[in-house]
């Protein structure tokens, strides 16, 4: 097609782009790096997990029961990014212009499974009460604690009322806007930016609480790290090919 996105005429910055992200030589300093990211991540989790109902209690002091007006119409948008329409109306954009559009397709479709994995896992091993569910059938949000919105280990669970960790939307949302952002660098700011706003508006819905929708986008993130990275895969075979061949060589006498 004449009007196909030819990557090397994007740019000189996007012409020395690897199609993928490859393997990288890691330092003691980009291991102490991304170790502390992910402290600071956990550490995160661990402080929403323990101030969730006090953050839903400001979320409606601020916004009431439901949000209105112009709110209620930017929260519906943002969380739909990362499901099935927008994801189906960017493929088929990339399909028609973008000459790397197999690859793209497989990532983006890769990484959607990969994160829907991880939070309907989630979501049928580990039972939370939804917030508006919590509020009306466990107790007020005035005597809400954070232990008794969860049930616990449940697997088999399939109410939806009870299937508030993580955030499925924020899983999606993250999963797509981290490979999509892989690939338009210059639009990456507008992907992250609706990713994380999907999460947000999870929260401000009044159907999750903050700690699933940061759970969902950790998993998000984590899926289309690995679709990115085709050769983590591969060398994962190598090495169990390589274990199983030293396990057969051993001698048995």
């Amino acid at each position: 097609m004449a009007d196909e996105i030819d990557t090397a005429q994007v740019g000189s910055s996007q012409a020395v782009e690897p199609l993928l992200p490859g393997p990288r030589q890691m330092t003691g300093v980009r291991w102490v790096g991304r170790g502390l990211i992910w402290l600071v991540v956990l550490a995160g989790l661990g402080l929403l997990l323990r101030y969730d109902v006090a953050l839903m209690r400001v979320r409606y002091d601020l916004v009431g029961k439901e949000a209105q007006g112009n709110l209620r119409q930017v929260l519906f948008g943002l969380r739909d990014f990362g499901q099935i329409v927008p994801i189906t109306v960017a493929l088929i954009i990339v399909a028609t212009y973008d000459r790397r559009r197999r690859t793209i397709i497989a990532v983006v479709l890769l990484g959607q499974l990969l994160a829907s994995a991880g939070y309907n896992t989630g979501k049928v091993l580990v039972a939370r009460y939804r917030p508006y569910y919590a509020i009306e059938h466990v107790a007020p949000l005035e005597q809400l604690t954070p232990g008794r919105t969860w049930i616990g280990w449940a697997p088999g669970n399939h109410d939806n009322d009870r299937r508030s960790f993580p955030s499925g939307h924020a899983g999606a949302a993250l999963a797509f806007a981290v490979v999509m952002g892989w690939f338009y660098r210059p639009l990456r700011w507008l992907f992250w930016t609706l990713g994380v706003g999907c999460a947000v508006s999870r929260y401000l819905d009044g159907v999750h609480w903050p700690s699933d929708c940061l759970a969902g986008a950790v998993i998000g993130y984590v899926s289309a790290w690995l679709a990115l990275r085709p050769y983590i895969w591969t060398e994962a075979v190598t090495w169990c090919r390589r274990r199983r061949a030293g396990n057969g060589s051993i001698p048995t006498g």
